[in-house]
């Protein structure tokens, strides 16, 4: 039971330890900058003004790719977090 209760504490610090987890990414010109949770939620999009100039289609393809970059680097975070208890 002591065992079992010693698991229980260190799984619930870790899955704190997931759940303060943010990635972030920025689009190489610098005018799209997302932050995500560890599951990939959006949670912050910042827009350069200069960003406007953009099309549509360019604007949204700059978004989507900062987003995929943000959720990579959150998966990363969380493996660095959980390896030593893995």
């Amino acid at each position: 039971m002591a065992e079992f209760n010693a698991n229980s504490r260190e799984f619930s610090d870790v899955m704190g330890l997931v759940g303060d987890v943010v990635g972030e990414a920025v689009s190489p010109d610098g005018k799209v900058r997302v932050r995500v949770t560890a599951s990939g939620q959006l949670t912050g999009l910042q827009i350069d003004p200069r960003a406007m100039r953009l099309g549509s289609q360019e604007l949204a393809d700059a978004i989507l790719e900062a987003s995929r970059r943000a959720t990579e680097d959150a998966a990363r975070r969380v493996m660095e977090v959980t390896r030593p208890y893995l």
